[in-house]
C-alpha cells in the first residue's frame, strides 16, 4: 500500500509539472505571434453634419489608414448649410510625441464628392506630411474642416 501512495504521487507531481509546461508555450508563442502582429484600431462616428469609418493599423513605425466619410449637409459654398468638409482627424502617438493629422475630406460644397473612401499608408505625401515613428492612436475624432 505504501508502494501503491508513492508511485500515485510521483505520477502526480510529473503529470502536474507536465499540464504546467502546456500553458507555459502557449503563452510564449502567443506572445511571440502577438509582437508580430500590427495593432488596429477601428471607429465609427455619426453627427449630424457627417458620418464614417475608419481602421487604423500600425506596424513597424508606420500605419495603413483605410475608410470613409460622408457629408451629410451637402449645401453649396460657405455656409450653406454648414459650409464645412467631413474628415478624420487622427492624433497620432509617435517616438517624439503626439501629431495630428487628417484623412482625405468628402467636400460637396466646393464640387467635391459627398461620399469619399480613402485607403492610404501614412508614408504617402500625396495625402499629407508624412508621420514617422508612430507607436499608436490617441485619438480618433470625425470632425470638419474647409478646404
Amino acid at each position: 500500500m505504501r508502494r501503491f501512495m508513492r508511485t500515485t504521487a510521483v505520477v502526480g507531481v510529473l503529470g502536474t509539472a507536465g499540464l504546467l509546461a502546456i500553458p507555459t508555450a502557449s503563452a510564449s508563442s502567443a506572445a511571440q505571434t502577438a509582437a508580430a502582429a500590427p495593432l488596429c484600431v477601428t471607429d465609427s462616428q455619426t453627427h449630424t453634419y457627417g458620418k464614417g469609418e475608419i481602421r487604423v493599423c500600425i506596424e513597424n513605425g508606420q500605419a495603413r489608414v483605410t475608410g470613409w466619410v460622408e457629408d451629410l449637409l451637402p449645401g453649396g459654398g460657405w455656409g450653406t448649410p454648414d459650409g464645412g468638409c467631413v474628415i478624420w482627424w487622427i492624433r497620432w502617438q509617435t517616438a517624439s510625441g503626439e501629431e495630428l493629422r487628417g484623412t482625405p475630406m468628402a467636400c460637396p460644397h466646393f464640387g467635391g464628392p459627398a461620399y469619399k473612401e480613402f485607403d492610404y499608408d501614412t508614408t504617402d505625401e500625396s495625402v499629407d506630411r508624412p508621420v514617422d515613428g508612430i507607436t499608436g492612436v490617441a485619438k480618433l475624432t470625425l470632425g470638419t474642416a474647409w478646404a
